[in-house]
């Protein structure tokens, strides 16, 4: 990579340093990452080198093809921030219920999807005063839309309001009815899948089953179509820089001195060049666990 400042040009080059920074999420959540720091020099370049330099960087910008890259390489980015961000909100929330929010009828129209979530969302609120989920939007082969959402702390039930003696109903059936007075008759389901108590599947692992469809979305997409929305509390929280090490072993040793007990290794990942890592911080499961239940409501 080349820059130019105040007429003269410097390229970077790769160090050994790596700058070690980690993300408090809540819930014991922790997310540490390491990447290798780019160091910066001069070129020295006489007066006709640096024209050159100039005239083929100016080339380069102009050419459709580098054009075309440049913008797949923002979407691209778009898409890990937005993964990113999504991921650490389903943290914060301690999300332990996956919710899909499916149509019986090809429905095709994203922007409905999304009136319909809205209208879900306000008639949920009425049932479950702290509702909140982290959602993101799929279009099926068949060409409609679903909702994957992952919210938490879904009660066993409700107590039915219609009935004298406030009989109780299983929560999904609510849910269910719910939203299907939503969609009317496009007719509807959900299904569920939850992370019971001894369940395998923990907030992070759920937060990894959301977020890839941020990175699918951003793919299929409209140039800035959004794909996600979110409801109810839960920040992404500010990276701490935990300071520079030299090598990668270095940094990684570092990071999980910071483990703390009663915790596991939820993701562990070095780049195949070494130039960064992640470490995924979560609390211990039990050791017996059942499988994770689903089932359509």
């Amino acid at each position: 990579m080349i820059r130019i400042i105040d007429g003269i040009a410097y390229e970077s080059f790769s160090t050994e340093n790596f700058k070690l920074k980690a993300s408090d999420c809540g819930n014991g959540h922790l997310e540490i990452t390491a990447s290798r720091m780019v160091g910066w020099r001069e070129m020295n370049l006489d007066r006709l080198a640096m024209e050159n330099l100039l005239e083929t960087m100016q080339a380069r910008m102009d050419d459709p093809e580098e054009q075309a890259k440049r913008a797949e390489n923002h979407v691209k980015r778009a898409a890990t921030r937005a993964k990113k961000r999504v991921r650490q909100l389903c943290k914060a929330m301690g999300v332990d219920t996956m919710l899909t929010l499916t149509y019986r009828a090809n429905q095709q129209d994203l922007d409905l999807c999304k009136k319909h979530l809205r209208e879900f969302n306000r008639r949920m609120l009425r049932a479950l005063p702290d509702f909140a989920f982290v959602a993101a939007f799929e279009e099926q082969e068949r060409g409609a839309w679903h909702v994957h959402m992952a919210t938490r702390r879904i009660p066993q039930s409700f107590a039915d309001r219609n009935q004298q003696n406030a009989v109780r109903v299983k929560s999904y059936e609510v849910i269910r009815r719910i939203w299907r007075s939503v969609v009317g008759e496009l007719g509807g389901t959900i299904n569920v899948a939850r992370r019971k108590f001894h369940s395998r599947k923990s907030a992070a692992q759920i937060a990894s089953y959301i977020a890839k469809y941020i990175i699918k979305g951003f793919a299929e997409g409209d140039k800035w179509s959004n794909r996600w929305t979110k409801y109810g509390e839960g920040s992404v929280p500010e990276s701490v820089e935990l300071g520079i090490y030299c090598g990668p072993i270095a940094a990684i040793e570092a990071a999980y001195a910071l483990l703390p007990a009663g915790h596991r290794v939820a993701i562990g990942r070095l780049d195949r060049w070494k130039d960064w890592f992640v470490l995924h911080l979560e609390p211990d499961l039990p050791r017996f666990q059942p499988r994770l239940q689903c089932g359509g409501v």
